[in-house]
């Protein structure tokens, strides 16, 4: 468990997908902050929007879903 799930909160890109996705269990957070690096725009996520950050969040969490 990280230091983050100890303390409760969530900070950085996982604070964005919990929004996004309604997700909570952090394990599923890091699952999709992972889909959305490798599956969706195979590169980092630092140069996308908010806006591209918030569809991809919904759109791996969809991916890992059907997995």
């Amino acid at each position: 468990m990280t230091a983050q799930a100890v303390k409760g909160q969530l900070s950085g890109y996982r604070a964005l997908i919990k929004e996004a996705t309604g997700v909570t269990d952090v394990d599923h957070i890091e699952r999709i902050e992972d889909t959305m690096r490798n599956v969706i725009f195979h590169s980092t996520l630092s140069w996308q929007t908010r806006e591209q950050l918030v569809q991809a969040a919904r759109e791996a969490l969809q991916i890992i879903t059907l997995v």
